[in-house]
């Protein structure tokens, strides 16, 4: 039996578009790599220039920790494989890597003895971030193979998944129609190209600067740059000559001035039409 290595690899589908499997160190720690076919492992780890291709589910255990990449479809299915297979399983973890399923479609394996995890790439402008969210024994050791080829790794809590699938729809889902009417405003006054991405960019940028600072107690933007005369006055115009921005406007900041009510610190804001802004 081969010394144990650090990874395995069980892949099936369109792979070529993983961020997992085109780290930099993957050659220096992968052993198995399993999937449909053996012509198919052969291939798969030729093409990855990494590790050796197995037929049987068994040679898995060569690995301590395996990286599952296959369409959410095969999970069940794995799984099922993979429960089937005489293997010690307390010896063995698996993580299920570049999906939104959760660690619940793994239990069958932790029922079994095995440390199961999922990993999910995180958007970032910078190099590709990594949520690990599953037991202490695979969140562990897929932190170690991440940190190790630099690419930085954030744990959730297990069983918490669903609530870093609410904050990417907050933070990169929702806003998007926002943009886009700003966006929509700014030509309407005359700007485009250029300039008007560099407007919004800076809009942008700005926005997450004081919501880091703990600004929010200062939220309103312009609102609070005017009184709230002058504020009606652009709100009207808007109502009558761009009325689809002007829906958007009256929506989000009905829905905002409720949700910042609930962060102010006091009972005492204004209840008229601009609150909560100081």
């Amino acid at each position: 039996m081969k010394r144990q290595s650090q990874l395995g690899l069980l892949a099936e589908g369109n792979s070529g578009d993983s961020a997992v499997l085109r780290l930099p160190k993957l050659n220096q720690e992968l052993g198995p790599v399993k999937s449909g076919a053996l012509r198919v492992a052969r291939r798969l780890s030729n093409m990855l220039r990494a590790g050796y291709a197995v037929g049987d589910y068994e040679e898995l255990q060569a690995a301590r920790l395996t990286l599952i990449r296959v369409p959410d479809d095969s999970v069940p299915r794995i799984v099922d494989e993979l429960c089937g297979a005489d293997l010690a399983f307390r010896d063995l973890a698996f993580v299920l890597c570049e999906t939104w399923l959760t660690t619940e479609v793994l239990e069958p394996l932790r029922k079994r003895g095995a440390s199961v995890a999922t990993l999910l790439g995180f958007p970032s402008a910078r190099p590709e971030w990594f949520i690990v969210e599953g037991q202490i024994s695979a969140v562990r050791q897929t932190r170690r193979f991440l940190e190790m080829n630099d690419f930085p790794v954030l744990e959730i809590r297990p069983g918490c998944k669903h609530l870093y699938f609410a904050a990417e729809l907050l933070a990169t889902t929702l806003p998007m129609p926002l943009f886009m009417s700003a966006q929509q405003a700014l030509r309407a006054g005359g700007l485009s190209g250029n300039h008007l991405h560099s407007l919004l960019e800076s809009m942008t940028q700005k926005l997450f600067r004081d919501f880091i600072k703990g600004s929010r107690v200062n939220w309103g933007g312009p609102l609070l740059e005017c009184s709230p005369e002058t504020a009606d006055v652009h709100l009207q115009t808007l109502r009558e000559d761009h009325a689809e921005i002007a829906e958007v406007l009256d929506e989000q900041l009905a829905w905002a001035r409720k949700r910042m009510l609930k962060e102010k610190p006091t009972a005492e804001e204004d209840s008229g039409p601009h609150a909560p802004l100081p």
